[in-house]
């Protein structure tokens, strides 16, 4: 075969480029034509045929996927037919794996080139096939000369349908993950409004609830306890917001943990003070104990001090004056455990089931205003979870109190 860049009278050597996609055939004509090639363009399965019979090109480039016939049905045919089984074809595939290689091999195809190429690899490897320099194959390739034509053509339109059903897979699976990408989009544009607009109040209440406190002085008793419950209040629906947006940020994955070495002991005595004043006003005796050789925790102390109040708010909340609640913290076995014990409602075992499931709570419809949102232990689950930690529960049966805990991986500071 002459060299594919001819001088003086030698004809132009012609190359038939077959894509539907009507762009990408005339961007490989356009790049094919500067190197002083000849190009004819197809744009079916059908014209690809005609045209290779009747020119005879000396290069054949073929997409897969075409309209009529396909690409491994027009490679086939046109290598079965004795005036074109010597023109070289090289597939065109979107498939970079073996088996795609294999399909278009199997089919007669001398080569294949996967998009997207670079021109450069366009031009060299058009170069090869016009000099008859392309790589021979290896003899587990089969040889299209020594099985039947007819059988062929039949396994090369079987290997188009399942290209086409494979292609329509993708296709759809693609579009699944696009939709899922949205609805991810959605979910953390609003979870980012909801949040402002849940939070943003609380500044303008909080200025309002100080100044009323300050005139309060020189009223009376029962005016100075109705500010204070007041503030109460809004101090515990502040910390529940916020308790719900952390749940809903490790939810959809928009706060990534921030992990640290932190004294155990100083980050629950300073979880748990608010829920020793609300113990208080329930007459609920509580204490928290953290042993003395237990080591720093590696853990996102924000996360961590949320997941550690919620256990010992639910040890509390769920309790009966005159009850008892205890948070503890302890080491066993490179494991860092802190508990949350209580002699309070205890549960059955069908609400066992239910806990870690988010909005479900321990409390029945006409109080779940004053008990929260039923997020707590699902949070805590969330915490360990990202810690890779664990959690667990037991409690003996209803009015018999239960035990609430999270398991973090002892991490050693060297």
């Amino acid at each position: 075969m002459a060299d594919p860049a001819p001088s003086g009278n030698e004809s132009k050597h012609v190359i038939l480029i077959v894509d539907d996609e009507v762009s990408l055939a005339q961007v490989i004509g356009a790049t094919l034509g500067g190197q002083g090639l000849d190009t004819v363009l197809a744009y079916d399965g059908n014209r690809a045929l005609e045209l290779a019979r009747t020119l005879k090109p000396d290069l054949i480039l073929l997409d897969v996927m075409l309209p009529g016939q396909s690409g491994f049905e027009v490679c086939a045919n046109l290598k079965r037919d004795p005036t074109t089984a010597s023109i070289p074809i090289i597939i065109l595939t979107a498939k970079a794996e073996l088996s795609a290689r294999m399909t278009g091999i199997a089919a007669g195809a001398d080569e294949y080139l996967t998009k997207p190429f670079s021109p450069i690899q366009l031009i060299d490897l058009v170069r090869k096939a016009l000099s008859g320099r392309l790589a021979e194959h290896d003899s587990q390739w089969p040889d299209p000369s020594t099985i039947p034509a007819d059988q062929w053509v039949i396994y090369a339109k079987e290997l188009t349908e399942l290209f086409k059903e494979e292609k329509a897979a993708r296709q759809e699976l693609e579009q699944a993950v696009h939709r899922l990408d949205r609805l991810g989009q959605l979910q953390t544009e609003f979870l980012g409004v909801i949040t402002h607009e849940l939070l943003t109040p609380f500044g303008a209440i909080g200025l309002a609830l100080e100044v009323l406190q300050m005139q309060s002085k020189d009223l009376s008793a029962d005016f100075r306890a109705t500010a204070d419950d007041l503030a109460t209040e809004i101090a515990d629906l502040h910390r529940m917001i916020n308790g719900v947006v952390k749940f809903a940020e490790l939810m959809y994955k928009r706060r990534d943990p921030v992990l640290a070495y932190h004294d155990l002991d100083q980050l629950i005595s300073e979880a748990v003070q608010p829920v020793a004043v609300l113990a208080q006003a329930r007459e609920v005796d509580f204490r928290y104990l953290t042993a003395p050789d237990v080591p720093n925790v590696f853990a996102d102390a924000g996360l961590l001090g949320e997941a550690v109040y919620q256990m010992a708010h639910n040890a509390v909340k769920f309790n009966k004056p005159g009850g008892q609640a205890q948070v503890r913290a302890f080491e066993s076995d490179g494991w860092l455990t802190i508990e949350a014990r209580d002699t309070g409602i205890g549960l059955s075992r069908d609400r066992l089931k239910l806990l870690g499931q988010p909005f479900e709570q321990h409390a029945d419809t006409l109080r779940r205003g004053r008990e929260g949102l039923g997020v707590g232990w699902a949070f805590v689950g969330y915490v360990a979870h990202v810690h890779y930690g664990r959690t667990h529960v037991s409690s003996p049966g209803p009015d018999k109190g239960s035990t609430f805990g999270i398991t973090l991986p002892v991490v050693p500071e060297s």
